[in-house]
């Protein structure tokens, strides 16, 4: 809905009266329109700027009334034509009568077309106002009605532009041509010297205001330009004026030129402008033709058009509409205050004389509509229908409200996400990659979280998970919606389907939970458990986005395919896997080291030899004598030879565990590769993240691959396993680290495990 902004000394110079806020508030509302807002043209900019500025200090504080209308009354754009609908409405003036001068040669001014222009913009139309006066009111009014109806109907000045000019200061007959970038050259409006268009095109790509309608004209071979027959450049439209037909206060004719892709709208614009500024002329509510001569075909317009359209009605299917029993003089009487001249012509018919400025007129109904505004739609009185008019809801948005009453009744909270997701939930998250086949897709999307219409409910439940991970579990939620479905036999290309979604979060995977929920589903539909043909059962099946044996297909009455009841992830289980690989390296170990007789002794020496070394340290402490310094060099040598003895020992175990843990990394590897086990809670450097993110499809680096988690979990449980067991180094063995891995008295403050 296009917004007005009229300062309130302006509104109320042109409707004669000065109204309060709440008397023109109540005006506005009987004749259908809206008071948006109150404000001065100081906290407009700053509200729209974010913030106070040097420049934004000096603006007025006038009150500014700001109005909305609806989008097809071209004619309540400007003060002059609100003004004056608001004054036929309160029947304080007769709607005006809009007729042709006659040119002062006798014949009209021309626009001669070239068929050069019917690649570009082939239509065009022009106007002549004669002894206009201006002021700076009605001066910045007439510039501001044509920026707010290029924005609306002119749509941006793709489909109409218009340029008004002085016609003292160009003489007719003029041309409109098309003519290539190169050859155009003139002084553009409120600049010093002349530019060709190509040079305006790079001019004006940094202005805030016409950088917007270069592209209309941009890769065209030829842009349109209108010359006088002096060859003086009025316009190159739909981008700029001329700098020599500028209008001033001191203009007194003005020349009105509209190009256009659409010849109706150019001839509703060009009528709405002369009969809203009409009112200025020396005879008011005149205006001059101008013919429009199309050199290839012959053919000779004259414009504008101002034409008056009738229109009969019947005063019965109008009171039906409305609710209403007004007789025919009374409903005539309504509409002359909505500025169309009605008569009754007979017996429950009226004949309407239709204006120029009232362009969204076009049916019965509008006329209706018109009657009901002017009669006060809070005047009709409010009765019930004749009929009984109570719907009743479809059977299934029924059935559903059943099951939610039902499920939330068994613990379970329904979560509402949006039906529009990103492609990649619906495919790459989800592990399916025909998915996209079937979604709908937004042409023109705007973000990146709505680019296809949903093919499932997965993707936002599990959204509502992540984004409530901090409250406490379990965490059940269920939604029930539509999806949307592409389905060539539908008229629209696609179809809703209701469907049922439901995710049990916790600690641990509860599978019979889920199956609990189907079980209470089903009692309800009246459908039994079994293999019988009117009954449900669960199948094995296996699905890409769940985990392998973890998943069951839903097969209803009639083996029909129903859905799945699965298992998304189970971090447990991996921790589990990791605790039972630990114990069982650590028993291996046991068997093949920790319970040998040698390995024993080597232990045992090997915390005597510590014991000692750490003694002799404390002794010598930071002593300079050599012969001191050398034996406890040679005591670190007799230390990392017994260390070295003690792994070699080891060896035989290493290799023992090594293939055990190959064998069960490739078997468990086998089963969730591909498969996001868990989230992490930071993103890990770029160094690990081919390990973290293994063989994983998609951005987010904080999924977890199951190697990556079954190793972490591994040896953080071996260590702790290993104290548990007694298996881990004494502590005087880990005391033990003053020599660096070179050996060496000299770095103790450097660290080496004897035991790594």
């Amino acid at each position: 809905m296009p917004t007005v902004g009229i300062k309130k000394v302006i509104l109320d110079k042109h409707l004669g009266k000065v109204y309060t806020e709440k008397q023109f508030d109540e005006l506005c509302f009987e004749y259908g329109l809206e008071l948006d807002e109150v404000t001065t043209e100081q906290t407009a900019v700053e509200k729209e700027r974010g913030g106070q500025s040097a420049e934004t200090a000096q603006l007025g504080n006038e009150e500014i009334y700001k109005i909305e209308l609806p989008a097809n009354r071209y004619d309540l754009l400007s003060v002059e034509g609100l003004a004056r609908a608001l004054r036929v409405f309160k029947e304080e003036i007769p709607a005006p009568e809009y007729n042709f001068v006659e040119p002062l040669s006798g014949k009209p001014e021309q626009i001669i077309v070239k068929k050069e222009t019917k690649s570009v913009r082939p239509f065009v139309v022009g106007a002549i106002l004669r002894d206009i006066h201006f002021d700076a009111d009605n001066y910045a009014s007439f510039i501001d009605l044509q920026d707010k109806l290029h924005q609306n109907i002119c749509r941006k000045r793709t489909l109409v532009s218009m340029g008004t000019h002085d016609l003292d200061t160009i003489k007719g007959p003029f041309y409109y041509k098309a003519e290539k970038p190169d050859e155009i050259k003139f002084k553009p409006l409120n600049q010093t010297k002349e530019f060709t268009a190509a040079e305006l095109m790079t001019l004006y790509s940094g202005d805030s205001h016409l950088k917007t309608y270069l592209p209309i004209i941009r890769d065209k071979e030829r842009y349109p330009v209108i010359y006088d027959s002096n060859g003086v450049v009025c316009s190159m439209p739909p981008i700029i004026n001329g700098e020599h037909s500028k209008i001033t206060l001191n203009t007194k004719n003005v020349f009105i030129e509209i190009t256009a892709t659409d010849k109706h709208k150019a001839s509703i614009v060009l009528d709405t402008v002369i009969t809203l500024f009409g009112q200025y002329c020396k005879k008011q509510f005149t205006v001059e033709q101008v013919e429009i001569v199309y050199e290839e075909s012959g053919e000779k317009d004259l414009y504008p058009l101002l034409s008056y359209r009738d229109m009969e009605v019947a005063t019965p299917e109008i009171n039906i509409k409305m609710g209403m029993s007004l007789t025919d003089e009374q409903m005539a009487k309504l509409l002359n205050r909505m500025s169309l001249k009605a008569v009754v012509v007979g017996k429950n018919l009226l004949k309407i004389r239709i204006p120029p400025t009232r362009q969204d007129i076009l049916h019965a109904c509008d006329i209706a509509e018109d009657v009901g505004v002017a009669y006060g739609f809070n005047n009709l009185v409010k009765k019930l229908p004749e009929a009984m008019t109570v719907a009743q809801p479809l059977p299934l948005n029924k059935l559903s409200d059943l099951l939610r009453i039902e499920i939330a009744a068994a613990g379970w909270t329904e979560a509402l996400n949006f039906a529009l997701c990103s492609r990649d939930d619906v495919s790459v998250h989800l592990r399916q990659a025909d998915a996209l086949k079937k979604a709908v897709h937004i042409g023109n999307p705007k973000t990146l979280e709505f680019q296809v219409a949903r093919t499932s409910l997965m993707p936002g439940l599990l959204k509502t998970l992540g984004s409530n991970r901090d409250m406490p579990l379990p965490l059940k939620l269920f939604e029930l919606q539509d999806v949307i479905l592409k389905d060539p036999s539908q008229d629209t290309g696609a179809r809703n389907e209701r469907r049922l979604a439901a995710v049990f979060y916790n600690k641990s995977a509860g599978f019979e939970v889920i199956h609990g929920f189907l079980d209470r589903i089903m009692r309800c539909l009246d459908v039994s458990f079994g293999k019988d043909k009117g009954c449900y059962r669960i199948e094995a099946k296996d699905d890409p986005t769940f985990f392998p044996g973890r998943c069951a297909a839903i097969i209803g009455p009639e083996n029909k395919h129903l859905g799945y009841m699965e298992m998304l992830a189970d971090c447990l289980l991996i921790i589990s896997i990791a605790f039972f690989t630990a114990l069982a390296g650590e028993g291996i170990t046991y068997l093949l080291v920790y319970r040998s007789d040698q390995y024993k002794k080597l232990k045992t020496e090997m915390e005597r030899k510590t014991k000692k070394l750490e003694k002799k340290k404390q002794e010598t402490g930071d002593a300079t004598d050599k012969t001191a310094r050398k034996r406890l060099e040679r005591d670190e040598e007799r230390l990392k030879a017994t260390n070295r003895d003690m792994s070699m020992f080891k060896m035989k175990s290493m290799f023992a565990i090594g293939l055990a843990f190959t064998a069960l990394l490739s078997t468990f590897n086998s089963i969730f590769d591909g498969k996001v086990v868990a989230k992490l809670p930071f993103t890990p450097i770029s160094l690990i993240q081919g390990l973290s993110h293994r063989s994983l499809i998609g951005d987010d680096m904080t999924d977890c691959s199951f190697i990556f988690l079954y190793l972490l979990c591994t040896m953080t449980i071996r260590q702790n396993l290993q104290k548990l067991l007694g298996f881990a180094p004494s502590r005087a063995m880990n005391r033990q680290q003053g020599a660096n891995s070179w050996g060496g008295v000299g770095a103790q403050n450097q660290q080496f495990n004897y035991f790594r």
